[in-house]
């Protein structure tokens, strides 16, 4: 496979080498669309941030199942473009292989294919080559277009002084004509995971290098189109790889002053943080801040700054839900975190991934040895309480204090509050590739939950249109069997499933006798895991009448005891529970865990 040399690039021309939104293609793809994925831009800025030392910004990759292979081999179809598009890529991974932080493990450039390559072709390929998957690169194709327009430009016919108006007598007006040509191209891309043996992303992806000249732009280099060409299709090889590995971006450092509930005592250590970050030392000034969160969580600064070292790492859900959780300690407008709220829930939209691959978080690619209780351990941890219908009192409170005590005891945790539809799903399903190859796996759920034909479904907070089982079902909510099906499939060696939920039934009175009381029984543990419920199948849970409810309390409480099994803290519970309810509520568990696991070991 010879590599396609595009014409070297041209700096000296205007408005050139834009990239669109979308490219369409209809006469070469055959009416397909092809998407061009481009990476979030943060247009909000400040003038301050234009003074702000610029540092590295984690984008996460596009595609979620695409984004988590570290091995690929790249095919194409021998025509130009798919070969040099395939050629881009293959760099790009590569430079992502040897980088300080590695993403890829291997990355090999294979030949070229002919017509239609069965999935068995594709697995058997991959096995060959010693990879995860494989990225066929296809139909690849470029043009050139033409666009003639016009334009009425405004010129003052005297010379004014500096900022004055051109006196309305004095403007004359003319139309000059414009030419824009824009270079096109587009591939066909798609990703074959070997372990299961299925495509998991295929798409047409674009790109696009544009230049407009209008007649009076004097001296002017007009582009070649073989330039724009070339410029067209290396953005098409920028575009997929956006698609399908995460990349970095430099932005305005955006952090928060201390504010006055910050200690004396803590400040120094706080104008430290902001010191290493100053000095484009993230990892450290991130390490600062969240050491002193851990006892300031009711500090709007540290919330925020650690809000935007989520942000900056990738971890985009972490990040929307600390400067949600900023604005509600500052309980007043604030344009800076508006801003940012605004920046990562957009960017949350377009990125169907919101964390970071693990072993980018510095992990190790290969699977951590037995259990000793201080391998890799991941936490999600959800309170809902702000229901559009039957609000609760404690699950926010609850999933602070539980998530504030497994950052205690070693665990990687995402605390999210009063999750919508829109979140729920995604933050499940990003919660069991963070737990993939993990020692520990660990889902807390406080909330309203329901059942229906004997399955259990934990509920989002806007429920306002849920008035039947049948809504349940189909507006958001996530059903307890998938968490579990997809943590089975990562494969964490410790999968721990805590739900404290059925404190009452939020469908409306006439619908309530199709749900039943409680939740309905756990049919099947998963291999190697536990699952908790506040209460006994089919009772209800107290939502507690202090800060939080009775069993959150406990379990918490619970945590942090050494040398004590997770089976031996859920007896504690149990026993806890019962007596402070006197026998109302009883606490069970399942288990499949075959030896003992301890959370916390004493030195």
């Amino acid at each position: 496979m010879h590599r396609h040399q595009p014409p070297r690039q041209i700096s000296r021309f205007r408005r050139t080498a834009r990239l669109a939104p979308a490219l369409l293609l209809s006469a070469m793809l055959g009416g397909c669309l092809a998407t061009v994925s481009t990476a979030v831009n943060d247009m909000s800025h400040s003038l301050s941030d234009s003074m702000a030392p610029k540092i590295n910004v984690l984008v996460p990759s596009k595609n979620a199942d695409a984004g988590t292979l570290r091995s690929l081999l790249i095919l194409s179809d021998g025509t130009e473009v798919s070969n040099q598009v395939a050629m881009d890529l293959e760099a790009a991974m590569n430079k992502l292989r040897i980088e300080e932080r590695p993403f890829y493990k291997r990355v090999q450039l294979g030949g070229r294919i002919n017509g239609q390559v069965s999935d068995a072709q594709l697995a058997e390929l991959a096995a060959k080559a010693g990879t995860e998957g494989v990225v066929i690169v296809s139909g690849g194709v470029s043009e050139i277009r033409n666009a003639n327009s016009t334009e009425e430009r405004s010129t003052c016919a005297v010379q004014t002084k500096f900022l004055k108006a051109c006196p309305k007598e004095q403007v004359r007006s003319t139309r000059v004509s414009c030419t824009e040509t824009r270079g096109l191209a587009a591939a066909r891309i798609k990703v074959f995971r070997a372990s299961d043996k299925r495509s998991v992303f295929t798409d047409n992806v674009g790109g696009e290098s544009a230049q407009r000249v209008c007649s009076d732009e004097l001296n002017v280099v007009r582009a070649d189109p073989r330039q724009l060409s070339g410029n067209a299709v290396q953005n098409t090889g920028a575009n997929v790889m956006r698609v399908l590995a995460p990349s970095y971006e430099l932005r305005p450092l955006d952090l928060m002053s201390a504010d006055a509930g910050l200690p004396a005592a803590q400040r120094k250590d706080f104008d430290a943080a902001v010191k290493f970050a100053e000095a484009k030392r993230m990892d450290e000034a991130c390490r600062r801040f969240e050491e002193l969160y851990l006892d300031h969580k009711e500090s709007p600064a540290l919330t925020f700054n650690n809000a935007f070292c989520a942000e900056v790492r990738g971890d985009l859900l972490r990040a929307s839900q600390g400067y949600r959780r900023a604005s509600e300690l500052i309980n007043a407008p604030n344009s800076q975190i508006d801003r940012r709220i605004a920046i990562t829930e957009k960017a949350i939209r377009e990125n169907p991934v919101a964390f970071m691959p693990a072993d980018l978080a510095g992990t190790q690619l290969s699977k951590p040895p037995t259990i000793k209780g201080d391998g890799r351990r991941v936490a999600l941890v959800i309170g809902n309480a702000r229901y559009q219908r039957s609000a609760l009192v404690n699950p926010v409170n609850d999933a602070r204090l539980v998530g504030d005590k497994l950052t205690r005891i070693g665990f990687d945790v995402l605390t999210l509050e009063n999750v919508d539809s829109a979140r729920f799903a995604t933050a499940t399903r990003d919660f069991a590739k963070r737990a993939k190859g993990a020692d520990i796996a660990l889902f807390y759920y406080a909330g309203h939950a329901i059942q229906a034909d004997g399955e259990n479904f934990l509920m989002p907070v806007d429920n306002a249109k849920m008035r039947s089982i049948d809504d349940v079902r189909d507006q958001g909510s996530v059903q307890l069997a998938d968490i579990v099906a997809q943590l089975e499939v990562a494969a964490p060696a410790v999968k721990l499933l805590v739900i404290d939920a059925c404190r009452d039934n939020p469908l409306p009175a006439t619908s309530r006798s199709l749900a039943g009381g409680g939740l309905a029984d756990i049919k099947q543990v998963p291999q190697g895991g536990l699952i908790a419920f506040a209460t006994s199948p089919g009772s209800t849970a107290e939502d507690g009448t202090a800060r939080n409810s009775v069993f959150s309390k406990h379990f918490a409480a619970q945590l942090s005891v050494p040398n004590q099994s997770i089976e031996q803290t859920f007896k504690k519970v149990r026993e806890a529970v019962k007596a402070e309810t006197k026998n109302k509520q009883v606490p069970m568990e399942k288990s499949d865990l075959t030896g003992d696991v301890f959370l916390v070991r004493a030195k």
